[in-house]
């Protein structure tokens, strides 16, 4: 579906631009989730102005939702909103902000891994998020229909459901916050990347849902070293 989000414009002109959209109504959530996934997988350029209006009608929602949204993706650091202009889609991170990034992740991550794997047992442990996303025969099914856009939004969507099990909302909010710029694998065909990183999360959520604390933490931290390192193969 071609989409003009620039409207009429005295900023960056791109055209029409491609974007994903999921085929059912949006809420303000779903507004967010959609403009930010494609933000992240370079569907929508850097410095691309955004209208409040344009992106109302063609998403099929009233104004509010898409007010709502921008202002979540500012705080993300996705757009930027300058005076008179309204709002420009951000550029994603360099290089060296992607590496500080990576090591706050390697920081935070592994202990929330290994919190998580400690709530994960108790009786009343929410665990079917964690469980869908891990569930291997969607997994295998996706990598082999080449479904590298759908692997990209789970990949994030996994790390956040690991950081809210693990219970601590200010380190999830920390988390989403540094992973919203970082380019997704979904910005070209990096498929063979998702399909390692998936096995990778499979060892960390069977050791969460096991309560092992110990090797859900090394996982984490193993993963985020060698995803570390096929961003930067793959850059």
């Amino acid at each position: 579906m071609a989409i003009d989000l620039t409207g009429d414009q005295s900023g960056t002109e791109t055209g029409p631009i491609e974007l994903r959209l999921p085929p059912r109504s949006l809420l303000a959530d779903d507004v967010y989730e959609t403009l930010r996934d494609n933000l992240r997988a370079g569907r929508i350029p850097a410095g691309t102005r955004l209208n409040l209006d344009q992106l109302a009608r063609d998403l099929h929602v009233s104004n509010t939702p898409v007010r709502q949204a921008l202002a979540r993706l500012e705080a993300d650091g996705l757009v930027t909103k300058e005076p008179y202009r309204g709002f420009t889609a951000s550029a994603l991170l360099d290089s060296q902000t992607t590496s500080d990034v990576y090591e706050f992740r390697l920081i935070l991550e592994p202990a929330l891994a290994a919190r998580a794997a400690g709530i994960a047992v108790e009786p009343d442990a929410d665990v079917s998020e964690l469980k869908e996303l891990c569930d291997a025969e969607v997994i295998e099914r996706l990598i082999a229909e080449g479904e590298d856009e759908q692997l990209g939004v789970r990949d994030y969507l996994f790390h956040v459901a690991v950081a809210k099990l693990a219970g601590n909302k200010i380190a999830t909010e920390s988390l989403t916050h540094a992973m919203a710029r970082v380019p997704g694998y979904t910005a070209r065909d990096r498929l063979s990347a998702m399909a390692e990183a998936w096995h990778e999360h499979q060892v960390i959520g069977d050791a969460v849902l096991a309560g092992d604390a110990q090797t859900a933490a090394a996982g984490m931290r193993d993963h985020l070293r060698g995803a570390y390192k096929r961003m930067r193969a793959l850059a």
